[in-house]
C-alpha cells in the first residue's frame, strides 16, 4: 500500500472528520495529507455547527460503556460495512482503486507515529486518517467519552438515532479522504492547487453516499443530525473545512442516492467530485 500522500501536500494536514440498529438487510427509508499532522481545534467548531445540531442525546436505555464496547460493537461493525460498500461501488463505478485503510486504535499509553506527528491514545477529537501511513486512528479518550455519552446500550446499540448516524459519519468522513488519495495516487494527479474546503466537502459527499448506501438502517439522516458530533469533538485546523451549509449541502448530495439503486450510488462517485470539487474533478480527469 501506498505511502505518500500527494493530497497531504494540499493541506499539509492529517485530514479528520469535522470533520446500532441493524446491520443486514435493506435500510428503511427515513426522514427527516508529505508528512502531516493532525487536522482543527475544539475551540472551532463552527464548520460542523448549524441549525439543528445538538450533542449526543439519551433516546431511552442509553447508558455509559467501556471504550471497549464502543470499538468492538460500534466502531468495529461500521468498518466492515464501510470496506464492504466502497469496494462494491467503486468496482461497478470502474474506479480501479483499493480502500483498505485499516483502522488502528490507541489504548494506554500507546502512540502512532503519522508522517513525524504523534497520535495518542489521549486524543479528544474522533477518528484520524493519517495519509503518510495510510490508517484510521482512533483514540481510546475519544471510545471512552462516546462510551459516556449514553449514546449506546450495553450491548452496543444504539439509544439515540442522531448519535448513531453522527459516529458513523465521522468515521465514513475519513474513508473520503482515503478513497480521495487512492484515486490521486493511481491517476498521478496534480493537486497541489486544489482548494483544501473542496476535498473536505468531497469527502462529506462521500460519506452521504455511504450512509445511503451500505446495510445499516439510520433511522436519522437529516445531515444536521449527520453532523451533529462534529462540534463536540473538534476539529484540528477546522479553517480548511467548507462552512456548515456546504457541508450539510454536500452530504444531501450523498444522502438522495436510494440504497437499491446501486448505479446510481456508483455515479454519486463523479457527481461528488465535479459537484464539490471542480478543481479535483479537473486534476483526476472526472467530467
Amino acid at each position: 500500500m501506498r505511502r505518500h500522500s500527494s493530497l497531504a501536500l494540499v493541506a499539509g494536514v492529517v485530514l479528520l472528520a469535522g470533520c446500532g440498529g441493524g446491520t443486514a438487510g435493506q435500510p428503511a427509508v427515513a426522514t427527516s495529507v508529505a508528512a502531516a499532522g493532525p487536522s482543527s481545534s475544539p475551540a472551532d467548531p463552527p464548520s460542523g455547527s448549524g441549525s439543528g445540531d445538538a450533542g449526543p442525546k439519551d433516546g431511552g436505555g442509553g447508558v455509559m460503556v467501556d471504550a471497549s464496547v464502543v470499538e468492538r460493537s460500534a466502531l468495529r461493525p461500521m468498518q466492515v460495512e464501510t470496506d464492504d460498500f466502497w469496494e462494491e461501488i467503486l468496482g461497478i463505478a470502474q474506479v480501479p482503486v483499493t480502500v483498505s485503510a485499516p483502522l488502528e486504535f490507541l489504548v494506554g499509553a500507546e502512540t502512532f507515529d503519522c508522517g513525524g506527528v504523534e497520535l495518542s491514545a489521549t486524543d479528544q477529537y474522533g477518528p484520524t486518517y493519517c495519509a503518510p501511513e495510510d490508517t484510521i486512528v482512533v483514540s481510546e479518550t475519544f471510545m471512552t467519552s462516546m462510551g459516556e455519552s449514553a449514546a449506546l446500550r450495553t450491548d452496543g446499540t444504539f439509544a439515540d438515532q442522531s448519535a448513531e448516524v453522527g459516529l458513523y459519519f465521522l468515521l465514513a468522513h475519513q474513508w473520503g479522504h482515503n478513497i480521495l488519495e487512492e484515486m490521486i495516487a493511481d491517476r498521478k494527479a496534480d493537486v497541489t492547487l486544489v482548494p483544501s474546503n473542496q476535498i473536505e466537502a468531497t469527502a462529506d459527499c462521500f460519506a452521504g453516499l455511504a450512509i445511503a448506501g451500505v446495510p445499516r438502517v439510520f433511522a436519522d439522516k437529516d445531515p444536521a443530525a449527520v453532523l451533529s458530533l462534529v462540534p463536540i469533538y473538534g476539529e484540528r485546523f477546522s479553517g480548511i473545512a467548507p462552512s456548515p451549509v456546504t457541508r450539510q449541502k454536500a452530504i444531501a448530495l450523498g444522502l438522495a442516492k436510494s440504497y437499491d439503486d446501486r448505479a446510481a450510488l456508483a455515479a454519486g462517485v463523479g457527481e461528488c467530485l465535479t459537484e464539490q470539487a471542480p478543481a479535483l474533478a479537473n486534476a483526476l480527469g472526472v467530467r
